[in-house]
Parts: C-alpha cells; sequence; structure tokens
C-alpha cells in the first residue's frame, strides 16, 4: 500500500502483506492505518510505515476493514462469511480469543475440542456433538470388526451423547458401533460376490447391510437398491464413468453427461471427486461450462480442500460469467499450489479478470 500527500507527493510505502490488499481504513485520530488483505489478515500501521500489528484469526479473505468512531474497536469483514470486532485485549483475555478464534474448527473436529478442554464450554460442546457423533460412526465403520476401534467409536457416540442430551442418542453404544461395522463389511462382501457374478448372494449382503445402517445417526445405505448394485458392480460402474471420462475428453460433452448420470442414478458412490473433476474441466475447456457446472460443484463439495479441483471450478466460474467466484477460486488455488508456473499464471489470469478483461483464448 502507498500512502500519498494531496500534492501527489509518495510518503510512506508499507509492505508486509503477501498478497493484495482489498481494505484500508484510517483511525479517527488518524494516527493509525488498518489494512485488509486476501492473505487472510489485517496490519495496523503508524503514519511513518512501522507495521503495529497483525490481527490474525479469519480462515479466508478480508475485504474489508473499518474503525469505530471512538476507535477502540476496529470491525473486518471476510469471505469466511463473519465479521470480527477486535479490540485492546487484556493478556488474560487472549485464552478465550483464542478459542473464539477457533471455534467454527473446534465445533467441526471435535476430536480437537476433546483434547482442549481449555475451549470447552456447555454451548460448543453442544453444538460440536453432532459432528462428534459422525466421528465415532466413521470409527465404527472403518473398524473392520476390531475390538479397540470398535470400543473407541462407542466412547465417542458415548461422550456425544453427554455433551448433548437432547440428541436422544440410543444408549447401546456398543451395539450401535457394531452395527455400523458390520454393516461396512457386509457390503464389501457383496461387492466382492457381485464382481465374481453372485448376484444373489451380493443381494442379500446388501440388504442385511441396509437393515442395520438403519441404526446409524446419519444413515449412508438406505438408499441404495441392492440389485441394482449388485448388478452394477458385476458390470463394473467404473468402466461406464472411464468411459465418460474419455468421451468429455474427446469433447463429446454431452454424451459423457450421460453416461456419468446413467452410474450416479444407480449408485452416486461410485462417482469420485477425481472423475466429477475431470467431466467439469475438460468440458469447460470445450466452450460448455455452463453444462458442466454442476460437476464442478459436487467435485469441490467431496473434496474442499484439493485446490487443483477448486481451480476447475474457477474455469467454469470465470467462462460462465461468475467472475467474482472465478477470481476466488483462482486465489486459493495460487495459496494451495507449489507450481511456480502454474501459480504465475493464474495470478495473471486474476489481475485480467479484475480488471474487466478476458484472460481466456481458443
Amino acid at each position: 500500500m502507498k500512502l500519498w500527500n494531496l500534492q501527489g507527493k509518495l510518503l510512506q510505502t508499507l509492505k508486509g502483506h503477501k498478497n493484495s490488499v482489498r481494505g484500508v481504513a484510517f483511525s479517527p485520530d488518524g494516527e493509525t492505518i488498518a489494512t485488509a488483505s486476501w492473505d487472510k489478515t489485517v496490519k495496523l500501521w503508524n503514519l511513518q510505515g512501522k507495521l503495529l500489528q497483525t490481527l490474525k484469526g479469519h480462515e479466508d479473505i478480508v475485504n474489508g476493514v473499518a474503525f469505530s468512531p471512538d476507535g477502540e474497536t476496529i470491525a473486518t469483514a471476510s469471505f469466511d462469511k463473519t465479521v470480527k470486532l477486535w479490540t485492546n485485549w487484556r493478556i488474560e483475555d487472549l485464552t478465550k480469543l483464542g478459542c473464539e478464534w477457533l471455534n467454527d474448527y473446534l465445533i467441526t473436529h471435535p476430536q480437537e475440542l476433546e483434547e482442549l478442554k481449555i475451549c470447552q464450554t456447555y454451548g460448543r460442546k453442544k453444538v460440536a456433538s453432532r459432528n462428534l457423533v459422525i466421528v465415532g460412526e466413521k470409527l465404527a465403520r472403518e473398524s473392520n470388526g476390531e475390538t479397540k476401534k470398535l470400543e473407541a467409536a462407542a466412547a465417542k457416540l458415548e461422550k456425544a451423547a453427554k455433551w448433548n442430551p437432547d440428541l436422544d442418542l440410543n444408549p447401546n453404544f456398543k451395539v450401535w458401533a457394531a452395527s455400523l461395522g458390520e454393516a461396512e463389511k457386509l457390503m464389501e462382501e457383496g461387492t466382492e460376490l457381485a464382481r465374481e457374478g453372485k448376484i444373489e448372494a451380493a443381494i442379500e449382503k446388501y440388504q442385511r447391510a441396509k437393515e442395520l445402517d438403519k441404526v446409524a445417526f446419519i444413515p449412508t445405505w438406505q438408499n441404495i437398491n441392492p440389485e441394482a448394485k449388485a448388478k452394477l458392480e458385476a458390470s463394473d460402474a467404473v468402466d461406464g464413468l472411464d468411459k465418460g471420462s474419455k468421451l468429455v475428453k474427446r469433447g463429446k460433452v454431452k454424451d459423457a453427461i450421460d453416461s456419468y448420470k446413467q452410474v450416479e442414478k444407480i449408485d452416486p458412490t461410485q462417482i469420485t471427486a477425481g472423475y466429477w473433476y475431470t467431466l467439469c474441466w475438460y468440458g469447460s475447456l470445450y466452450k460448455q461450462a455452463a453444462d458442466v457446472m454442476f460437476a464442478c460443484e459436487k467435485a469441490v463439495a467431496l473434496s474442499p480442500k484439493d485446490g487443483g479441483i477448486i481451480d476447475s471450478r474457477g474455469l467454469a466460474r470465470a467462462l460462465t460469467g461468475d467472475i467474482e467466484g472465478a477470481i476466488e477460486d483462482f486465489q486459493v488455488y495460487v495459496e494451495w499450489t507449489d507450481n511456480e508456473k502454474n501459480k504465475a499464471q493464474r495470478q495473471e489470469w486474476i489481475k485480467a479478470l479484475q480488471a474487466g478483461e478476458n484472460p481466456f483464448t481458443d
């Protein structure tokens, strides 16, 4: 950021942000400058260009900053969908502030909240309890019937019930965990049988798995059709997806979409983020971004931390006129990738889009 007087003389150049500066504000007394940046931070400077403090806590781009009229509070607005208020925190407030900064993370990662007892409040535990149930059920499903893993899963489920009695959970935690572990085992056995051509036996396994899966807080197998899934596995659904991938790479986007949708009707769990990404990326390259946008969104939903997948959605967004969304996705990719060539290319795209220009040629 550069500071000028009204005669156009450059007074100071403020350096320190690692990415674009989105917002600037002067304190009411005119002595402090606040800058908001794409690097997810807000920095405070004096008029001599000295960095006074860096405010960290947002999880995405900070695109707005303002001082209160009395100068005691700073408000910051971010793409992480939050507004944060900052004051001159006392040292005894730092622990509470840290827990508040981590609030969303702790709620979505309840196993971390279990470890950070200092951040455990009644309200935070209650909100995180649902995610703790999900963690417990995941452990149960991945247990492969091992006693220790099932016990660990049951312990998570029991703790979730203690954190939030309003969930009204099944108190037979060990039976609950064992049922989900057995359901996953039956699904795997059914798939093996189907691929061996033993359709009737596979259907029976799948049906039993569905029954056991009913105890789940978040059921996984209730929407499957045992007969359809067995036949799909017997014919190998991945072949159908590979066919769709090859079609879109050759520019036959409509045929590829039809192939994907046929598999999705039978068993959507077969289509991984990678398959959706392929349909999104190549569909966009063949100028049919609007038609494959649904695939872009599905890919991101299945793998929300994969910068390459988010980058493919950025291209589709740019080609369909969602410039702000495209810039946001490309920025995520820039921060994610270690490929300097690709990083520089996306940065040029961002600059062009911000300037209202189209950086893409045929």
